[in-house]
């Protein structure tokens, strides 16, 4: 089946997330108002192209050991997190219950990279407990990056830095903050400049390869010029870094009983 269709249907939605964006700005001044109708954009689309397992929301996310990230923009969930959610307001999530979760800014400025690298990085280091009878269904390098972590990304509708020049504070944040990997952003979409990808070790089921075939590691810079569909891109990126596996318990049971498992 050609891919055509989609690639055409995205690029028609991303051309209307550009007129959404102009109504909001006209009809909310308030700088609050306008973040908040971004945000919901991107979770409506999100529920449009992912199954029903995988429930779109927004507030926090705990662990067991009481870990808690930032208030987050888009929570996907997967198949295993209780259905006790509000998807409509801030909610409380678990870790282990997480497919992804992002970020997203009407307009990206530097102290709003900054805030998000940071945010990033506490949500990275919750501690997610992992059954001991699970199933896993991908690589090594994927089960580092995106079981043991889960993946998260930021998604800008416009930004006053070039793609260079967020590429250039990504790479001096990880070096500073967070040289382990899977402690790092995973990928930055902008709707106005491309995409920024962290493709980790460059061993994982999502890689770029370079003219002689070869897999590179690290953050690939894509601007539109090359990829001009970014949700293309995006639905394509979450699509490749949600991981499979199976769990056979409640993923509540380490919640429940604190101090009673190993």
């Amino acid at each position: 089946m050609s891919r055509e269709p989609l690639i055409q249907k995205l690029s028609i939605i991303q051309k209307q997330f550009q007129l959404k964006l102009d109504e909001i700005r006209e009809t909310h001044q308030h700088k609050g108002n306008k973040g908040s109708n971004v945000e919901q954009i991107i979770r409506d689309f999100l529920k449009v192209y992912f199954p029903s397992d995988n429930k779109i929301g927004q507030g926090e996310i705990i662990d067991s050991d009481g870990g808690i990230s930032n208030q987050i923009d888009v929570i996907m969930t997967n198949a295993y997190h209780p259905h006790i959610n509000d998807l409509s307001q801030p909610s409380l999530y678990f870790i282990e219950g997480i497919a992804c979760a992002g970020e997203v800014k009407s307009i990206l400025n530097s102290e709003g990279l900054t805030t998000i690298l940071s945010n990033c990085l506490r949500y990275k280091n919750l501690n997610l407990r992992l059954s001991k009878e699970m199933m896993i269904h991908s690589n090594p390098s994927d089960t580092k990056r995106f079981i043991e972590k889960r993946p998260y990304f930021l998604f800008a509708f416009e930004s006053q830095l070039t793609l260079n020049t967020i590429f250039e504070r990504v790479s001096e944040f990880i070096n500073q903050n967070c040289k382990e990997i899977r402690q790092q952003i995973d990928a930055i979409f902008l709707l106005d400049r491309g995409a920024i990808i962290n493709f980790g070790d460059g061993q994982g089921s999502f890689q770029f390869r370079d003219p002689q075939g070869k897999s590179l590691p690290g953050l690939i810079i894509r601007p539109l010029e090359i990829e001009p569909n970014l949700l293309f891109s995006f639905v394509t990126w979450i699509s490749a870094v949600i991981q499979r596996f199976t769990i056979y318990n409640n993923v509540l049971i380490h919640y429940l009983m604190k101090g009673q498992m190993s």
